[in-house]
């Protein structure tokens, strides 16, 4: 059975992941830094793990939209949120692919395991939007501004996941990641 199951310390960092997706997700709606939860959860957890939890934060991500936020439910809307997911978890299987050919504990594993989630969570997302509408909405300056916005995220809480870690005693970027 997975440590982030067993141990209620390691539940932490999921929770914290959960805290930041729901806030990140009222905050911001649309802007949500969904290609650094996916590298995050690529490296700081086991594949199963990373898996359920970025599912999960896509799920808080589309409560809050729709329930909280009032996302209009149409179709275009509804596929988006699909999309998201899809390209979140391809986000997740580009970070985890680089981050198993990088060293652990190297600096240029984490800025790649994100720059590969971002490169293919934002390349499938305007693949997307060319049928699904929001095509528009790729211009360099919006990307440059997801980016940055991803990046920052990614810092935050990669700084939370090495201050959690120093508390519960776990390693910040486990082997198995």
């Amino acid at each position: 059975m997975s440590n982030m199951i067993t141990n209620p310390k390691s539940a932490a960092w999921p929770a914290s992941l959960a805290a930041a997706t729901v806030l990140g997700s009222w905050a911001l709606a649309c802007v949500f830094p969904f290609a650094a939860m996916a590298a995050l959860a690529a490296l700081t957890m086991n594949r199963r793990a990373g898996l359920a939890t970025v599912a999960t934060i896509w799920a808080a991500n589309q409560f809050v939209g729709f329930f909280i936020l009032s996302f209009p439910w149409d179709a275009q809307a509804l596929g988006h949120g699909i999309a998201i997911l899809g390209c979140t978890l391809a986000g997740f299987a580009a970070a985890r692919f680089v981050a198993g050919r990088i060293a652990i504990g190297s600096a240029l594993r984490s800025v790649a395991s994100l720059a590969a989630s971002f490169a293919v969570y934002l390349a499938l997302m305007r693949v997307y939007a060319q049928f699904g509408g929001g095509a528009e909405n790729f211009t360099l300056e919006i990307n440059a501004a997801v980016a940055l916005n991803d990046a920052l995220w990614f810092a935050g809480l990669m700084a939370l996941r090495f201050v959690l870690s120093a508390v519960t005693g776990e390693k910040p970027l486990p082997a198995t990641a």
